[in-house]
């Protein structure tokens, strides 16, 4: 009788790999979000009558509450399951969809892109949780590797599909060509049944107040290049701090920070995020004002580099499972360090920054990648996992604010501002490098 129940069981739920679809389902949605919106900013300007520097807010505000959800988000996975949180994340993104697409004002706008924002801090770092504890330490890197290409693949998509609904349908639909993928996933779900161990402890309600308000006042001092939003964020880290220590199963786990290991994984984490936004952003600008190309040519010229991560997320995965985590990452931040340098020295044509921009990019879809999230597990325990890579998301995202903001700087304050921008992303990857040399080899198997 008992196998048969445990047979009928295992005919409700879907096969492994379909899982593996169904999670990353959820990132290639929440990768085409991301560059679906741009195409159709100025449409939704004209719509609510705002200036563009408003408009800007819509991406602003998905940055800052994406940050806040994302560890909050991964330890509640910890506790609640990651199946619930992330079909709650699905369904916040689904409701934050419908809600920018019906907004009445520009306001109400802006609580439907927090909502949605929310929604995707419970997809990313929790599918790459997912993956990380559904397969064994030597298949760990190659499915991980997974989630780099549907990002890229999402993020390449978007500005396509953006431009296709803007051309023929009204911008509204950026958003409701959501609706129908969540219920797609949500269906999927259903099927879907995940062991997990579950942490059985009041939850740090205090902490995650603490903590909310300490990520949106640093983000969004860097944001708006406020220090005193910054100070204001860093000073809420004592009281912080406290309540931490004495909290049953606390929101921030104060070990991830006081082990150097796990903290300068996250570091590395940081600098990822840095390099990656810097490069990326810039890009465009770089081609048009120093080799000038027109815009629509500069645009474009993202696009090698989003192919080449794609490429360099999949076989950086692969060799993670072959040579170790820590070697594929030095690997990768030394490729961004020649990409950095090349920027900087080397790039006078349309034909050298091609080459350079598909180094580049290989080297981003390495440290943005599967290596990172190995490492992080090779020094938690199985139960931490969400919350773990809830913070190296987080870091991450840090970074990826940060970069464009302080490059923003550089470009403002020196007349050759590009060569500092990208002398300071060769730095950086030296800077990542000697972390690398520093840390411990520890291998823990799962």
């Amino acid at each position: 009788m008992g196998s048969l129940t445990i047979q009928a069981a295992k005919q409700r739920t879907l096969p492994k790999k379909l899982v593996l679809v169904t999670f990353l389902l959820g990132i290639f949605m929440g990768a085409l979000d991301n560059g679906i919106v741009g195409p159709a900013l100025s449409s939704i300007n004209e719509h609510y009558g705002i200036a563009a520097s408003w408009g800007v807010w819509s991406f602003t505000i998905y940055t800052l509450f994406f940050s806040v959800s994302i560890p909050v988000m991964g330890k509640l996975s910890d506790r609640f399951g990651r199946k619930n949180v992330f079909t709650a994340g699905i369904l916040l993104f689904a409701i934050g969809s419908l809600l920018s697409a019906i907004s009445p004002n520009f306001a109400f706008f802006l609580v439907g892109r927090a909502i949605q924002a929310i929604g995707t801090g419970g997809i990313f770092p929790i599918t790459a949780a997912q993956i990380a504890a559904s397969y064994p330490t030597e298949q760990r890197g190659k499915y991980l590797g997974y989630i780099g290409v549907i990002f890229g693949l999402g993020s390449i998509l978007g500005p396509v599909a953006g431009a296709g609904i803007i051309a023929y349908l009204q911008w509204q639909w950026i958003f409701l060509i959501n609706i129908p993928i969540t219920l797609i996933i949500l269906l999927l779900l259903t099927k879907v049944e995940i062991e997990q161990q579950l942490v059985k402890k009041p939850i740090d309600s205090y902490g995650i107040v603490l903590l909310t308000a300490s990520i949106l006042s640093i983000m969004l001092g860097i944001t708006i290049e406020n220090l005193v939003l910054i100070g204001i964020g860093v000073a809420i880290f004592i009281p912080l701090s406290l309540v931490e220590k004495k909290a049953k199963d606390p929101i921030m786990n104060m070990k991830f920070f006081a082990n150097r290991n796990t903290l300068f994984i996250l570091l590395l984490s940081l600098a990822s995020g840095f390099i990656m936004a810097t490069t990326i952003n810039l890009l465009p600008m770089f081609g048009e004002e120093i080799l000038g190309l027109s815009k629509g040519e500069a645009g474009i010229g993202v696009t090698p580099l989003a192919v080449s991560s794609m490429v360099a997320s999949l076989v950086g995965g692969i060799l993670v499972d072959k040579i170790g985590a820590r070697n594929v990452l030095f690997a990768g931040f030394l490729i961004t360090l020649v990409g950095g340098l090349s920027l900087y020295l080397l790039v006078s044509s349309v034909i050298t920054l091609i080459l350079t921009i598909v180094v580049m990019g290989f080297g981003i879809g390495i440290i943005i990648g599967a290596p990172l999230n190995v490492m992080i597990m090779q020094h938690i325990a199985l139960q931490e996992t969400g919350s773990a890579i809830g913070y190296l998301s987080l870091f991450r995202s840090m970074g990826s604010t940060m970069g464009p903001t302080i490059a923003g700087i550089i470009l403002i304050t020196f007349t050759n501002g590009f060569t500092f921008v990208y002398l300071a992303v060769a730095i950086l990857s030296m800077v990542s490098l000697v972390l690398l040399a520093t840390l411990k080899r520890v291998e823990v198997q799962r």
